[in-house]
């Protein structure tokens, strides 16, 4: 059943949200929160997160006043009937699944709601009709924070630029901040989170470090190296700074900081050059410029929302590599596993992209 018009005209008194994860997804649902208070300044917003992400966004109970239920990731039963128990006794005007996968599905059953509004068949997996009542249209726009913003669209709202241009919403936490005033460099600074989760989406270190490099010598930037503790993080940053010109001061944080001191690190930085990762969703939430890679997916879905103009962009070239000429560069589903594809980004172009970006940000 699509969600219709008539529900519209009722505003929602209560509404419960499920996205428990990944960290830059759940980064991207706070330009929902701000489009429903804003539209639903009386409503009460409870959101379901997971515990790894919940650090990220936790300062919208205080700037938004979004209830926040925080669960372990559920890994059978016994963890749902717990949360079945938990909500037991409540019950929203509006359920907004916003994750369509089976781990998330199994939470929708243990909420009582008049409403439960989840995707379209453009966007549902993992059988996600059957867990929800109402289903969202196909989406016009590519991007999944527009995905998220429909949810709101479905209750009544009305999309506004405020929702999403300039900063979301988010603070960084005082005792994380207290932490970067003594471990960030001082002034002006580049951040790099070399690695996403996917190795086929990462940049390779000699490119990187080039880049750095040219960036040094053009804007006498020092250098934060970002990210999580696998070892393919480690060596990833190992190698970009055994590349770097010598002057080139670089601060190695990788799999040095908990999810708050993340966020307020990139809440500070000049600019933040990375790959597709949750740290590009970070920083555009805190309205710093993004120079971000991107070939295995289009920057147009999973990009810095509504600040593409620094991006790298080499998903077209990647998929003709991949497919052919003729394959279909539009279909949401498309991405291209090939390890050649990353390579189609140059530095020089990156480089020039940088440039653009520290201008804006001292203009």
């Amino acid at each position: 059943m699509p969600a219709r018009a008539a529900h519209a005209r009722q505003p929602p008194g209560s509404i419960c949200i499920v996205r428990l994860s990944a960290l830059g997804d759940t980064v991207m649902v706070a330009p929902l929160i701000k489009m429903l208070r804003r539209e639903f300044p009386a409503a009460s917003i409870t959101w379901i997160i997971g515990k790894a992400a919940h650090p990220a966004v936790a300062s919208l109970e205080r700037t938004s006043g979004v209830e926040f239920i925080v669960i372990d990731k559920p890994r059978g039963p016994g963890d749902y009937l717990a949360l079945r128990r938990r909500m037991a006794g409540r019950a929203f005007d509006a359920l907004l699944c916003l994750q369509a996968s089976w781990r998330a599905h199994f939470i929708h059953p243990c909420i009582r709601a008049h409403r439960k509004i989840g995707y379209g068949n453009d966007r549902a997996r993992d059988m996600h009709a059957l867990f929800v009542r109402e289903k969202l249209p196909p989406s016009p726009r590519p991007h999944i924070l527009d995905g998220f913003l429909q949810f709101g669209e479905a209750l009544g709202a009305t999309r506004s630029p405020a929702d999403y241009e300039g900063a979301w919403g988010l603070e960084a936490d005082p005792a994380a901040l207290a932490w970067a005033e003594t471990t960030l460099p001082r002034g002006r600074w580049l951040a790099v989170s070399p690695c996403a989760s996917k190795a086929e989406r990462d940049w390779s270190a000699a490119s990187c470090a080039e880049t750095l490099t040219r960036a040094w010598r053009a804007h006498k930037l020092s250098v934060v190296l970002l990210g999580g503790p696998a070892p393919r993080e480690h060596a990833m940053a190992d190698s970009i700074r055994a590349r770097l010109d010598p002057c080139c001061p670089v601060t190695k944080l990788t799999g040095a900081t908990t999810v708050p001191q993340l966020v307020a690190a990139l809440s500070r930085c000049a600019a933040l050059l990375a790959p597709d990762t949750g740290a590009v969703h970070i920083a555009r939430a805190f309205d710093r410029p993004v120079v971000g890679l991107y070939a295995v997916a289009p920057s147009t879905r999973t990009g810095p929302y509504a600040r593409l103009d620094y991006c790298v962009d080499k998903f077209p070239e990647a998929v003709a590599l991949a497919h052919g000429a003729t394959a279909n560069v539009n279909d949401r589903k498309r991405r291209v596993h090939d390890p050649r594809a990353m390579s189609l980004i140059t530095p020089s172009e990156v480089a020039r992209q940088l440039d653009r970006a520290l201008a804006l940000e001292c203009a």
